[in-house]
């Protein structure tokens, strides 16, 4: 942990159990072992003090390019969500619709865990399920030493969870309870338990389960 002096202690990190001295944060330094790669190094973790607001206006001169640079990756996806909630048929944006202030609603959004992207989900399929599932999906295939052929099989299938899993980025997506079974078993798979992706997507099938009101139920036609 963190001690009297400036100096802060590197423990290990054990999920579940490793917090913070009372005031400051955790600093997490992770590695994972698949079957193929054993970790690099054991994951740390280290008690540090919060960064104050004082560090920050002192560094003002040199940290501007890097919020200016911050900020427009945030417009960027603040256009991006207004062409996608308008179904790809945005014709402009205004000086209000990218502000400052928006930008900020963005980023908060962001930092509250209520956006899940398509690209964050393929990336954490591919990282934290996809070995497992494809272990897995191969047992119900029958299959043991996986050849060539075989593999594009496991492959195929394990694609098509990859895909589901990632359609539920998109606000109207509604799956078959099928589906949403099935995708909530993929998530169990996921070698961490404690990924905010998982948590988000477990969210999202959750609330597919709930019953919508009728005036939302009559904007699911084909026009």
């Amino acid at each position: 942990m963190s001690n009297i002096s400036n100096r802060h202690s590197v423990q290990p990190f054990v999920a579940g159990k490793s917090e913070p001295l009372s005031g400051q944060r955790l600093a997490k330094v992770g590695y994972k072992t698949t079957k193929k790669n054993k970790a690099k190094y054991p994951s740390v973790f280290v008690s540090v003090p919060p960064i104050n607001s004082e560090s920050i206006v002192n560094n003002m001169d040199r940290l501007t390019p890097h919020i200016v640079a911050m900020l427009e990756n945030a417009q960027d996806g603040v256009i991006r969500s207004l062409y996608e909630s308008s179904d790809g048929a945005l014709q402009s944006v205004s000086d209000d619709d990218i502000a400052i202030s928006a930008c900020i609603a963005y980023l908060e959004a962001e930092n509250n865990g209520s956006r899940l992207t398509k690209e964050m989900i393929e990336q954490w399929f591919d990282s934290e399920v996809r070995e497992n599932l494809t272990v897995l999906v191969a047992e119900k295939l029958g299959f043991e030493e996986l050849n060539d052929t075989q593999m594009q099989v496991v492959t195929k299938h394990v694609d098509v969870y990859r895909d589901i899993l990632s359609s539920v980025s998109g606000g109207r997506t509604i799956l078959a309870e099928q589906q949403i079974k099935a995708c909530e078993r993929a998530l169990t798979l996921a070698a961490s338990d404690d990924s905010d992706v998982a948590k988000k997507i477990g969210a999202r099938l959750q609330s597919m389960k709930t019953p919508k009101p009728l005036a939302e139920l009559l904007q699911l036609g084909d026009d």
